[in-house]
């Protein structure tokens, strides 16, 4: 009787340990607008999970929508957890384009960011990284 109660435990333990840490994907990364969470666009990405490595190519950038903000208000980003390691903003006038400010961010579960730039339509690059792999999400928007 002993051992099977050993022999359960040891299973238990070894699907609590399998099913923890890694993700299949990356965790996601959101736009925060008047309380809405904006789905950014996942680049391509590679990502390592229990021993394999899921790489994922995007064909086209496109984005669902543009979203209208405030200039003078802070841009507020949402991080699924697990939080990644490093994050880095970078904003630019078209995808691609000629980046205009990046900043590293401290890593939180809510980041507000305050780009110094004028009023206009941008492209922000929200980088992250984890020790399974990085992905970057960009969003459209419109800075009023």
């Amino acid at each position: 009787m002993s051992k099977k109660i050993l022999l359960m435990v040891i299973l238990i333990a070894t699907l609590l340990t399998a099913c923890g840490g890694n993700s299949e994907s990356p965790p996601l990364v959101y736009l925060v607008s008047n309380e809405e969470l904006i789905d950014g666009f996942q680049s391509s990405y590679c990502w390592d999970s229990a021993g394999s490595t899921l790489c994922v190519d995007t064909i086209e950038t496109y984005f669902d929508e543009t979203t209208y903000l405030l200039a003078s208000a802070p841009i507020r980003f949402q991080l699924d957890t697990p939080l990644p390691d490093n994050v880095t903003i970078s904003i630019s006038e078209e995808l691609f384009g000629e980046t205009i400010l990046s900043e590293e961010m401290p890593v939180s579960d809510f980041i507000d960011w305050s780009p110094t730039v004028a009023p206009g339509t941008y492209i922000i690059d929200v980088h992250t990284s984890w020790k399974q792999g990085d992905v970057s999400y960009w969003f459209s928007i419109v800075l009023e």
